[in-house]
C-alpha cells in the first residue's frame, strides 16, 4: 500500500529554524553580576524549569525575573534582563535558505509547533525576518502545553484538520519526535542539516 503523500511540514523553532544557546543568557547575567556564578544560575535556572514554565505560559517572564532576582540578590533591572533573556538566538543559515528557496513557494502547507514564550517569538519575527514565512502557528505559551506532551499535539492537528499521515514534523529532541510519532505524524529527527536534507528529500519532492 502505498503511504499518503505529505501535504504539510511542521517545523520546531528553536535548533530547527533558528539555532540558540541559553548559555548566552547565563554568560550575560554573569557578567554583569560579578557575583553570581554561571554555573549555579544556569543549574537554578534548568533545575527550576523556568523555560517549561515560562514555555507553557505558568509564568511569565516579568514573573520569573522577580524570582530570580530575590533568589540572587540582582541588582540588574528588568530592560538588561530581558535583553539577555531573548539575545540567545542565532541564524540557522542553511534553515533559511532551505525555507525560502524550495518551501515559500511550494505546494506544501508550512506550519510552526514550538516551545516558546512571547518574549522569544517576539524577538526572532524581529530579528529573523524569514521565520514570518510560517504564518500557521501553535505557540506553547498560547495553548498552555510544551513539547512532548500529547495535548501541544492533538492541538496542532485538530486547530487545522491536519491529517498525521500527510503531516511531516521536524524537531531537533528526540522526545519530541517519538511524540509526534505515536500520533502517526511522519517525522525528521534535525540533528545536522547535510542529514535533514537527504531524509527530506526521500518523503518530498520539489518538482
Amino acid at each position: 500500500m502505498k503511504n499518503p503523500e505529505i501535504k504539510n511540514i511542521i517545523f520546531d523553532l528553536g535548533n530547527t529554524l533558528v539555532c540558540f544557546d541559553y548559555c548566552y543568557f547565563y554568560d550575560g547575567v554573569s557578567k554583569l553580576e560579578k557575583k553570581i556564578n554561571a554555573r549555579k544560575f544556569k543549574k537554578y535556572f534548568t533545575d527550576n524549569k523556568f523555560d517549561l514554565k515560562i514555555g507553557s505560559g505558568k509564568i511569565n517572564i516579568k514573573q520569573a525575573f522577580t524570582i530570580l532576582k530575590k533568589k540572587f540578590n540582582m541588582k540588574i533591572g528588568y530592560t538588561d534582563f530581558y535583553y539577555l533573556y531573548c539575545d540567545i538566538f542565532w541564524e540557522n543559515t542553511l534553515m533559511k535558505n532551505f525555507l525560502e528557496n524550495k518551501l515559500v513557494d511550494s505546494k506544501y502547507k508550512l506550519y510552526m509547533l514550538s516551545n516558546v514564550d512571547s518574549s522569544h517569538i517576539y524577538f526572532i519575527d524581529h530579528n529573523f525576518p524569514y521565520v514570518k514565512n510560517i504564518k500557521k502557528r501553535v505557540l506553547s505559551y498560547k495553548v498552555k502545553s510544551v513539547k512532548p506532551e500529547k495535548k501541544i499535539y492533538k492541538y496542532i492537528l485538530e486547530k487545522h484538520n491536519l491529517i498525521p499521515e500527510e503531516s511531516l514534523f521536524i524537531d531537533d529532541l528526540k522526545p519530541n519526535i517519538e511524540a509526534a510519532r505515536a500520533f502517526g505524524i511522519n517525522t525528521i529527527h534535525y540533528t545536522s542539516h547535510k542529514r535533514f536534507l537527504k531524509e527530506i528529500n526521500k518523503l518530498i519532492s520539489f518538482k
